[in-house]
This record gives C-alpha cells, structure tokens and sequence, in this order.
C-alpha cells in the first residue's frame, strides 16, 4: 500500500511528516519538496499544495454578457507559478493506491483537495480525510489514527461558492466594461455579490457625510479637585444643549463649592468569548496596529504563521466554543501550557489558583472547528508582532476561565439653582478577569462620598458642533459585512483589497472615489439587486447549508444561476441608459486632480489624446507648459512620489520574455522608486524599437532595476 497524504501549504506539509516519521526523508524536484517515509509495511508521501493550483474559468469564446455557462462546462486551468507543485501531485498519486487529504478543515481547503482531486482523475482511488484544528504532535497523530471519509458536502460547498462568484463576477463585471467602452474607457471595471454591497455600503456613508448639517451645541464643563470633571445635562427633553444663553447661565451658577449626590451600585463583569476567526482580525488589529491582513493572510499572516508552527489552533474557524469532548482536565491542561510559557507564568498561576467552574463561550459556532486557543509553547523566544499576537490570544483563553471581574459603577450629580451637573464612572473593587487581559482596562473613578463638598477647579463653556458619521475603517467595515452576512472570514480583506486596487475607493481611506460612486449610482439605479446584502446573504445562507449535507448542490447552483440570468438580462436592457450614466462618472474621475503642479501650483489632471494618456497641467497651455506622457498600458494607481508627483505604473518585457512590473515618477525625479539594481540609481522608462525599456540614469543598465518601497 502507498498513501499519498496532500496538504495545502509547504509549511504544514515538513510539519505533518515530522511528526508522523522522525525519519521521513525530505526530497526536492526545482523548488518544492515533499517528504517520504515507511511505516508498518507501507509507503508515505506527503506533498504539499500552495493554496489553489487551478483557478476556475469560462471556456474560451466571445466575451459579452449575459453568460451563463452550465458549471460543468466550466474549465480548471494551471494557475500561474504553480506547475511545479501540480507536477509532483500528478507524480505521487500515479505511485499511490490511496489519497489522504490533510488541507484546511473549512470549504476552501476541502475543494482546494476536490479541484486537484477532480484535475489529476484520483475520483477511483480510495480518498481519505485527516481532520484536525491544531497542527500539535497529539492531534495530528490521532487524526491519521482515525481517518474519516473524504468530506464531499464541504468540498462541494467551496466547490459552489468559486462557480458563483465566477459567474457572478464575470457577468457584472463584462456589463459594466462593456457598457462604457461605448463611450471609448477601457480600463476593466468590476464588480461582484460582495464586491457590489460592499461597496455599496461606503458610498451611502460618504453620502450621509456630505449631506450631514453640522449644528452648533454648547457643554459647560466643572473640573473639581478630585481629579475628574461634571458636565451640564441638556434641559429636559433635549438631546443637547442648544441654547448658548443656557449655557452661560448655568455656567455663572457655579461658585466655589459643589455638593454631591452620589449613587452607586455593583455588578459582575464577565469575561469576553474567545476568539473566532474575525473577532481575531477584529481585536488584535485595535490593539496592535496591524491590519487584517497581517494578522490572518492564509498564506503569511501571523496568525497563519502561529496555526503552522503548532502554537495555536486552526484561525478560518467561525467558533467561539471550546472543542465539545473537552472536560475540566482539559482546559486546566491548556492554562498550565500558558503557565509553561514563562512571560505570561504569572497570570496563568493566578487562574489556576481560582478557576472558574466553566468557561465562557460565545454564541457562533463552527461544525469543522472549535475556536481559536493556545495549542503549544514557542520553543524559543517569540519576537515583535508574534509574540503580541500570540500572547494577546493565550490572555484572552486566559480571561475565559477566570472568575468574573466585580465592578461599581458610580453616578455623582450636583444640583445647581435647578441647572444637573453629571458624571459617571467605575471602580473595580475585584480584578477577575481584567488582572489577565489588561486590554479592557478601564481608567478608575475616584471614590466620592455623598453629600461631600467639592471644591471647583474650573468653569468652562465650550462651543461645538454635531459631526458627521464617520468613514469605515478596516476594523468597522470588517465588522458590519460580517454582520450583514457579507463574505467570509477568509475572503473579507481580499474584497477590500479589490475595491481599493480598481480605483474605486481613494487612497489611504475609505472616502469612494468618483469612479465608485458612479459604479454604485448605476447599479441602484438600474440593478439594485446588484447592491442588495440581504441576496448575498442568502446565497451565504444557502453555501452553509450545503456544507452541513441539508442542501443539494446542483439544486442550488441552479436557481442560483437562473436568478443571475434575470438579473443580468435586466442588466442588458438598461445598456445604453447604464452607459450613458457611467461615462458622466468616469470623466469626472478621470479629470480629478492627480495633485499640484510644480511650477504653478495648478491641478494635474490625466488626458488622453490619439497618441495615449498624459498627465497636464490644469493651466496648460495658456499659462504653463508642464506635461508628462505615459507609455503604453501605464497607469496611475492613486500613489504619489516623495516629491509629490503621481507614481504610474507599468510593464516590460525582458530579453527572456518574462513579464516584470515596475513603478516609477511621472517626472522620473532622483526619489523615483523605480532603481538601478546594480548601482542604486534613478531608472528611466524609455520607448525602443521593441516597446518600453529601463534605462539607469547613472550606470546605463538596461531592465536590471528594483522597485524600492515608497
């Protein structure tokens, strides 16, 4: 007997053959390996993925739109960069009479297996499933021992979800192109179920910012000298203070003494549920600085980086619950893991030493895995970034099974010739869970008496104004498409990254640029079920019920894609009106300023001419001659130079013709990023004979450059 077992990343591959064989040898063919070992009589391959070998496509043929195409026409090919690893798979399973599939235990992971499966026709070998939440020497080991069929309803709903969004994207996508290129545009818009309610979202709160009155409204602020201030409550029934005569009537009330009325009371503060895979995102992202996709990229997020070395438990899951064979035995063996773990010794004895009888869990739930814990220790020092991220989830398993903080809440108020001064505060009078997980701290409320005399500091008014909503962050915007059913844990930062890359939102926020707007006008206007998140969700809803066995796939993909089909052929009757309507929006973008002029301060903005795109001058010719020509297929990307000019961006082809992208200043000044390789200096794009080249302004290489970091 021969096993193949296929894992979904190198990483986990050496890891998975390390424990099962101590002997296993490591073999390599160009630049990837794979492990071989023997035990009980029988062969063991283990061959890793890296992540999706084959990228779903239409057939060839005419790209127009509506474009249903049954999923069993659809096309599996070789996604670029990845022949290598198909090759060796190809290799191993013709010497292997059975598969062990050991990807990630989620959707993805499991058709990850099922389109390798379906490409290199293993459909007649015996399949198997290795199923695990944590890469640890026990659990990798029990689950070879107790193999399970290969998990098909799961597969088959990852399988569901890449058709959909192929259809779904590419059908949008090709309208909106196609759309406008009747009006001359070529550059490929997109959209897509997520990408379009995502969207969505931020344009109709960019638009409540503009049409926000802002309205003037007055505090009267106390400051006494025990150390915290009271401030004016509003008249009754108002929301605020209006009235600046108010205001400085009660402010004039105030003499050098106020008295105190003080109420109190306390309460059990419980600790927060532990981590799923976006409440990871979510939390270490406020509390580091890093960004979702630091923290959870399958491929080098931290987090993943942890789940690979076996110190914490599988990141994709959508639990809050601890694993359900789990007893006290276990979770004490998880705080003495932490406790093993010498920076965070101390708060690990301390819930040992007054554990709580079970521990807090939250609501959501995950059939394929428990939620995110501590699984093992670094056997040498964490550094940087690691060690927070790691340390922040082992404190938060910590805090789970503590005993429940007690805090008082305190409530002071001062009655002034009728006008309310108010403040509020809590005290912790037993730190519980806090002494663990320091990042819910809160600032401690001085203790007051009641009917204790304060003696005033200062007496302020201060005048402001109601402020707007603000605009998405990437912490916010994660958390409303979660909660409007939007995506997946493990596709959410990767729709952000798109609407960033297709110049739909501006750079460096989530202000929508005026080409985002006009995609989303459009899209209301004529299609609005193409922003619509309650049908996302409900194909969400649908791809989990497949998951869990209760839904028929073709069934599904069926009403799914005849609902597309409705949809787009609405799409298709409202082409000229969508055009016309489109193009008002892509002039407005294309002519925004693409920042100052340096002789004369005007706007640069883009033009196009027979000849190509260029960047003027908003005062050329009349009164300034400054111009700059981009080559063919460059493009502004919303990133500017360190001097301040536009940075495009573009392509050449080497002498091996490889393709190799490059950035550079529009003006090609000293600071461009685009540098010599061999010498360090400025590189110039050039046109030649046989199209665009880099030239170095000091050493004269030809294309040997690096794009520095800007």
């Amino acid at each position: 007997m021969t096993t193949l077992i296929l894992t979904e990343k190198p990483n986990v591959a050496k890891r998975i053959a390390s424990i099962l064989s101590e002997g296993a040898k490591a073999k390599r063919e160009g630049k990837v390996y794979y492990y071989e070992f023997d035990t009980g009589g029988e062969r063991y391959y283990v061959a890793p993925a890296a992540g999706h070998l084959l990228e779903l496509d239409y057939p060839p043929g005419k790209w127009e739109y509506p474009s249903i195409v049954p999923p069993e026409r659809l096309v599996l090919k070789e996604i670029k960069g990845k022949r290598e690893y198909l090759k060796i798979l190809e290799k191993l399973g013709k010497l292997s009479n059975r598969i062990i599939v050991a990807t990630d235990l989620d959707s993805e992971g499991s058709s990850i297996a099922l389109e390798i499966i379906k490409a290199l026709n293993w459909e007649g070998k015996e399949i198997l499933r290795m199923e695990f939440s944590s890469l640890t020497k026990e659990e990798i080991r029990s689950s070879f021992r107790d193999l399970k069929p290969f998990d098909y309803p799961r597969a088959y709903a990852g399988w569901v979800r890449r058709v959909i969004d192929l259809e779904w994207g590419a059908n949008v996508s090709r309208g909106l192109t196609l759309s406008t290129r009747r009006k001359g545009w070529v550059r490929v818009l997109s959209s897509g179920r997520v990408q379009g309610p995502t969207l969505s979202m931020i344009v109709k709160r960019e638009r409540e910012i503009r049409e926000f009155v802002p309205k003037k409204y007055y505090t009267v602020i106390v400051k006494v000298d025990k150390g915290f201030s009271l401030e004016l409550a509003p008249p009754k029934g108002e929301e605020r203070i209006w009235d600046q005569d108010y205001a400085r009537r009660a402010a004039e009330s105030v003499k050098d003494t106020l008295i105190a009325r003080v109420k109190s009371d306390e309460r059990k503060l419980s600790p927060p549920p532990p981590f799923d895979g976006t409440s990871l995102q979510v939390e270490v992202s406020a509390i580091t600085g890093l960004t979702p996709r630091q923290i959870a990229d399958r491929t080098s997020g931290i987090a993943q980086k942890l789940y690979e070395a076996g110190l914490i438990s599988y990141i994709g899951t959508e639990s809050q619950k601890y694993p359900k064979s789990w007893k006290k035995k276990d979770f004490v063996d998880m705080v003495k893991l932490i406790a093993s773990y010498s920076p965070l010794k101390e708060e690990a004895e301390f819930v040992l030493g007054d554990m709580r009888e079970a521990a807090v869990e939250g609501k959501k739930d995950d059939p394929a895995h428990p939620t995110i814990h501590v699984v093992g220790v670094p056997e040498e020092r964490l550094e940087g970034k690691y060690r927070e991220v790691y340390e922040i989830i082992a404190r938060r398993n910590l805090a789970t099974l503590a005993q429940d903080a007690l805090i008082k809440r305190i409530r002071v108020e001062s009655n002034v010739d009728g006008f309310i001064f108010r403040a509020s505060g809590l005290s912790v009078l037993r730190e519980g869970w806090l002494r663990v997980y320091p990042y819910a701290r809160m600032e401690e409320f001085p203790e007051v008496e009641d009917s204790e005399e304060l003696r005033v500091v200062e007496v302020k008014i201060e005048e402001k104004e109601t402020q707007p909503p603000k605009r998405y962050s990437h912490i916010s915007l994660i958390k409303e498409m979660e909660r409007l059913g939007l995506g997946t844990k493990n596709t959410r930062v990767q729709i952000i990254d798109i609407l960033k890359s297709r110049g739909y939102l501006e750079e460096g926020s989530f202000k929508p640029t005026r080409l985002g707007e006009a995609i989303v006008e459009v899209l209301e206007s004529f299609v609005p079920a193409l922003t619509n998140p309650e049908l996302t969700a409900k194909l969400e809803r649908g791809m989990n019920e497949i998951e869990l066995g209760k839904l028929d796939p073709s069934n599904f993909l069926k009403e799914s894609l005849d609902e597309l089909s409705a949809i787009m052929d609405e799409f298709k009757r409202n082409e000229l009106k969508i055009s016309e309507r489109l193009y008002e929006g892509l002039r407005e973008y294309r002519s925004g300023s693409l920042g100052k002029c340096p002789e004369c301060g005007g706007d640069l903005n883009m033009r196009k001419s027979s000849y190509g795109y260029f960047i003027v001058c908003s005062n050329y010719p009349e009164k300034c001659d400054v111009k700059f020509n981009l080559f063919k297929n460059e493009r502004f990307e919303g990133k500017f130079c360190e001097c301040g000019l536009p940075l495009v961006s573009g392509r050449i082809k080497t002498k091996s013709n490889r393709g190799r992208g490059y950035t550079r200043c529009i003006a090609n000044c000293d600071r461009t990023p685009l540098r010599c390789a061999k010498c360090g200096g400025p590189m110039v794009a050039k046109q030649g004979k046989f199209g665009v080249y880099l030239k170095c302004e000091n050493c004269g290489s030809t294309n040997f450059f690096r794009v520095r970091k800007h």
